[in-house]
């Protein structure tokens, strides 16, 4: 059943008497198993819905017609019929790597393609039944998103330690006969699936033509938590490089042969090795944000767009303003910080380490409320301190459950900004506010 959590106000559905609350059994005798059901069987003019009141707990109908509208319904999920979950057991899998105690959201394993279409995660294909294949192939669920990582069968299965992953290439060469395209993804480990496996997988991928649109190609990620998990290597600066350079040639031949390249690095390669980060045309309006493809980039030209805007202005006070990042945050906007550095002796940078997750995690977004408190422990009047919004998730609290409100509490302060990007960093040094974010 599907559980209704939004109801327009004045929508059909609303003046047909559902309320928040209530739970859709069918619509037109269909089962919604997820929400794409209820898009398709909502196409209809007319609709004959049944449903359980919250109210009494009684089994209701009710008929409408709908006039070139939809019905105005939201739902507590996405999927009605239960979250298809992840049957790999993969030697690099961040979610094997979280420490004792992690929320139950930060442990779930899911591996299901109606995410991958309606919210852009990543699946792998290997839990997919027969009449799941038929279901995407027949709505042309397009595009999906699929991690690949290698597309040698004995690798991919090593990888993912699971028989089924070594028909990568059979899943993708059907899905892309019925039309359907796909946004790939390749994570590396040093040693295991770079180098000539890279090579391979990058002929066979592009091989598959025009129904892949990007291929992003990212770093393994590891923590501090690996007991009992085999030891694998984190890039530095010679094999980042030695990646960049594969890939090159083969953006280089994209270019030269389809004059379009869809291969693009994470910026971390970029950043271990100490290369320039390319231009944003580069990117082609920036197919893999989320997968962290880009996104020094756009930052970078965001500073470049504003920066004389600040050129001449003047602090409104010289009160203290400490910032906080992380490893990789400072090398991804490291001239930005030496500017900023320059405009006043009152204003720091707090590069903070990662301790929750430990090992080679250094990305701003995965810091912890206990990394940055422990970090800030002994910097006495910090004046006002900014935080960076992306570690904090939808519902406002960081990986170890804290909010603004329990930073204040746990540091006893209450000077705290919450800021989402370098224009709101400066509004906040300069103006000591800034109407754009979340300051206490």
């Amino acid at each position: 059943m599907a559980e209704i959590a939004y109801i327009r106000p004045n929508s059909p559905a609303d003046k047909a008497g559902l309320n928040v609350g209530d739970d859709i059994v069918n619509i037109n005798n269909e089962e919604l198993r997820d929400y794409i059901d209820y898009l398709f069987l909502s196409l209809n003019e007319e609709l004959n819905i049944k449903y359980i009141d919250s109210d009494d707990n009684k089994m209701k109908n009710i008929s409408l017609t709908l006039e070139n509208e939809d019905l105005g319904i939201g739902f507590s999920d996405i999927v009605f019929d239960g979250l298809k979950n992840c049957k790999n057991k993969c030697i690099f899998c961040f979610v094997d790597q979280q420490p004792s105690g992690s929320r139950e959201t930060l442990l779930k394993k899911d591996d299901d393609y109606r995410f991958s279409f309606l919210q852009g995660s990543f699946i792998t294909l290997t839990n997919l039944k027969g009449n799941e294949f038929e279901r995407i192939k027949r709505e042309r669920l397009s595009p999906l998103y699929i991690s690949v990582h290698a597309t040698e069968p004995e690798l991919r299965e090593e990888l993912m330690c699971n028989p089924r992953a070594g028909s990568i290439m059979e899943d993708l060469k059907e899905l892309s006969e019925a039309g359907i395209n796909f946004h790939l993804q390749l994570v590396l480990i040093p040693g295991i699936n770079d180098g000539e496996h890279l090579e391979k997988s990058l002929k066979d991928l592009t091989g598959l033509g025009e129904n892949v649109e990007s291929i992003g190609i990212v770093p393994v990620g590891l923590t501090g938590h690996r007991d009992n998990l085999p030891d694998l290597d984190s890039y530095d600066k010679e094999s980042a490089e030695d990646v960049i350079e594969i890939v090159k040639r083969w953006q280089k031949k994209l270019l030269n042969e389809d004059g379009y390249n869809y291969v693009y690095l994470s910026d971390e390669f970029y950043l271990v090795s100490d290369r320039r980060i390319p231009d944003t045309e580069h990117y082609n309006e920036f197919p893999q944000l989320e997968n962290g493809i880009g996104m020094t980039r756009l930052e970078l030209d965001n500073y470049e767009k504003i920066k004389e805007v600040y050129k001449d202005r003047k602090r409104s006070s010289n009160e203290n303003i400490t910032i906080v990042t992380s490893k990789l945050g400072w090398m991804a906007l490291k001239s930005f910080w030496e500017k900023i550095n320059n405009l006043s002796e009152n204003i720091n940078l707090e590069v903070i380490e990662n301790r929750y997750l430990g090992g080679g995690v250094t990305v701003t977004g995965l810091l912890a409320a206990e990394d940055i408190i422990y970090g800030l422990s002994d910097k006495g009047d910090m004046g006002i301190l900014i935080l960076p919004d992306v570690i904090f998730n939808d519902d406002g609290l960081t990986l170890d459950d804290f909010s603004i409100n329990d930073f204040k509490k746990a540091l006893e302060y209450d000077r705290i900004c919450k800021v989402d990007e370098i224009r709101e960093i400066l509004e906040v040094i300069f103006n000591g506010t800034t109407d754009c974010c979340d300051c206490w």
